[in-house]
């Protein structure tokens, strides 16, 4: 596959945080490398790591002249890495990718198209939740979400406190002349990705959503996005406050979605501090959280039951098994293969299927051997898989 060289601006500047992904990292940057797409560059900002990722990171650099590597005297948090590597960006689009996580071959060709169809300056796909603990995959948005979609900000302020699934840990990618010099607030540990792309709607960009889960997110106890602390959830509150005071006044169906959001994280930080005055046993101070708010009960209860399940014995989990993957003639059919060039972006996508090939993965990396062009994209959503024939050439755009 043939790519720009670097003296020229790249379509694509692709940050990638890293904090001691380890082994990993090399599945997420061949991952970026071997995009259908390689008109691109990869900046990896690495905060502080005290592990083996570096010592990958440079053995890939000496492979591929794409990947730059900037790091850090000491660590400092998701935000301050991603805005060293924006500082230093030349991109048209930057795609955020975290160094633990594994994308989708055709990930960004699809992605722009899709944007470009719809002049939108920001577009995010589904997760492909994938676990691994043997969890069996799930898709970030839901099984109902089966259309592209816009995001208004309203939408976006309502995600996730609403019923709806949370869309600030969707992996954006976003037209660099909208981002122009807005940065990730360093204050924030977590709601960094959040509170970015909420800043840019305020602003006026227009985003887009395309359900197809070409986002392999990778979900283990290492990762600080599924962890809260009173400082953290102090920090987002803080944020949303200022927010609205800095861009209001809203219409009043905004206003009345802030409020509703910033009702839920008061909820969100009493129910940590209850977790806290238990963890140092003041006994006294919880007591009276849990009378003045019957509903923490429910909440506490389901995150004991579900810190004693992790704590059981893990399901065995059987070797990954060899698949033959093609559109006809196979025992796992799969979808047959639309080009991006032909592809209709307001009709359903096909979701599903995506996430019951990726519970296919066992112990060990899924051996796929693709029989024909449908084969080779659906072996894209399989965490970590190998390709066991040799590429197949099939229409792609340009």
């Amino acid at each position: 596959m043939a790519f720009a060289p670097l003296s020229g601006r790249p379509l694509i500047s692709v940050v990638m945080a890293n904090f001691e992904a380890g082994e990993k990292i090399v599945h997420a940057l061949r991952s970026v490398l071997r995009q259908t797409v390689g008109d691109l560059e990869v900046i990896v900002s690495d905060d502080c790591s005290r592990d083996g990722s570096l010592e990958h990171v440079r053995r890939l650099m000496a492979e591929d002249e794409r990947i730059r590597l900037i790091t850090a005297e000491r660590n400092g948090g998701p935000a301050q890495c991603r805005n060293r590597a924006l500082e230093l960006a030349r991109g048209h689009w930057i795609a955020i990718v975290d160094s633990d996580d594994i994308i989708h071959p055709e990930r960004f060709e699809r992605l722009l198209a899709a944007a470009a169809e719809h002049g939108s300056d920001i577009v995010a796909d589904d997760l492909l939740l994938f676990f691994e603990d043997g969890t069996a995959p799930r898709l970030m948005l839901g099984e109902d979400v089966s259309h592209t979609f816009l995001v208004s900000t309203e939408r976006w302020v309502l995600a996730g406190v609403d019923g709806t699934p949370a869309l600030g840990y969707l992996k954006p990618l976003i037209r660099a002349d909208r981002l122009q010099a807005l940065r990730y607030d360093q204050e924030l540990r977590i709601g960094e990705d959040y509170d970015l792309l909420l800043r840019l709607l305020l602003e006026g960009a227009s985003m887009l959503v395309v359900p197809e889960p070409y986002y392999l997110y990778r979900r283990h106890s290492g990762s600080i996005s599924h962890r809260l602390s009173v400082p953290d959830m102090e920090a987002m509150l803080e944020r949303q406050v200022d927010l609205v005071e800095r861009y209001g006044p809203f219409n009043s169906r905004l206003t009345a979605a802030f409020e509703l959001r910033l009702g839920a994280l008061r909820q969100g930080l009493g129910y940590e501090y209850l977790v806290r005055n238990i963890k140092t046993r003041n006994v006294s101070a919880a007591l009276a959280l849990l009378l003045r708010h019957p509903g923490y009960f429910e909440k506490l209860w389901a995150s004991f039951a579900e810190g004693r399940q992790k704590r059981s014995a893990p399901p065995t989990t059987p070797a990954s098994p060899v698949l033959e993957l093609g559109a006809n003639g196979t025992e796992h059919p799969v979808p047959a293969y639309v080009p991006t060039t032909s592809t209709d972006w307001t009709a359903p996508r096909q979701r599903k299927v995506w996430r019951d090939l990726a519970a296919r993965r066992g112990a060990g990396a899924v051996r796929c051997v693709p029989l024909d062009a449908a084969g080779r994209y659906a072996a894209g959503f399989i965490p970590e898989a190998e390709i066991a024939s040799e590429p197949l050439v099939f229409e792609a755009a340009s």
